[in-house]
């Protein structure tokens, strides 16, 4: 009983730095520039704060639209329920960067996250960061060209990946995660909550394009746990799933589902029940 009311009362600590910080950012920037994901998300954090309400509320969850040397930029953000103890995740999206840049882009804001964040508010030294530093990318705009085509050859590989992540919870996050598996062509899923799972098949070359991008993104944990690889003449044989698109279930439902892919071998190496190597980014 003593641990549970100890996590509550740093619970508490934490989301009330929580609303002091987005109370400072809201004076410091146009109060349109902050949108929250729920716009009830702050009113409950509030409440619980101030024992009105008995439910842990949902992570506050949103985007901040930044412009800076006119490239249009959004900032989407999510607070872990133990921020600023715990590192933020953030995501940037810029339409007038294309994606090895925003992929560039997002890899320097994590690790510039991870290196200086020391259990504190971070949020406005990271949003900082980004228009101190913003320059180097806008300058390569004509530098990289995309690489959005693969050619089947006679060496090409059909390959699955099975990733799996501590939680995948932003929003704009889930959408990039769709929608750049659909650009590559690949087919699979992305299950979302805590933990999170994706699954990716396709040409070899295409998924690790993909996952190039994916784990340049801002992650607590994100790990391949499995890697699948196939001659590319029983592509037809070996590929699971005719799309890909996002699920939203419960671990037995989730079973159930692998189940009827004839995958259910997969359920217990996804979760470390089995001795497997992992990659750990």
């Amino acid at each position: 009983m003593e641990s549970e009311e100890t996590f509550k009362l740093t619970l508490i600590n934490c989301l009330m730095q929580q609303i002091s910080e987005i109370e400072v950012l809201t004076s410091i920037y146009n109060e349109d520039s902050i949108i929250l994901t729920d716009a009830n998300a702050l009113k409950d954090i509030k409440d619980f704060v101030e024992n009105r309400i008995p439910y842990t509320p949902n992570h506050l969850d949103f985007t901040f639209n930044l412009v800076i040397d006119g490239l249009k930029l959004e900032i989407s953000v999510n607070l872990p329920s133990l921020y600023p103890e715990e590192e933020p995740d953030m995501y940037i999206r810029c339409n007038q960067l294309n994606r090895q840049q925003e992929s560039a882009l997002n890899s320097d804001l994590t690790d510039y996250i991870k290196n200086n964040h020391l259990g504190e508010q971070c949020l406005y030294t990271a949003f900082s960061w980004v228009q101190e530093n913003i320059d180097q990318y806008k300058n390569k705009l004509n530098e990289v060209t995309s690489p959005l085509c693969s050619a089947v050859t006679g060496t090409s590989k059909f390959s699955r990946l099975w990733i799996y992540s501590h939680h995948i919870y932003n929003k704009k996050k889930r959408e990039q995660i769709v929608k750049i598996a659909r650009e590559y062509n690949l087919t699979g899923f992305c299950l979302s909550g805590k933990p999170g799972v994706i699954c990716i098949e396709g040409l070899e070359t295409d998924c690790q394009e993909w996952w190039k991008i994916i784990k340049s993104m801002s992650w607590k944990k994100i790990v391949i746990r499995k890697s699948e690889t196939f001659n590319i003449t029983e592509r037809s044989l070996n590929q699971k799933f005719k799309n890909f698109e996002e699920i939203h279930v419960d671990m037995s439902s989730f079973s159930k589902y692998l189940e009827a892919f004839g995958l259910t071998q997969v359920f217990n190496e996804l979760f470390g029940l089995n001795n497997i190597n992992t990659q750990h980014y």
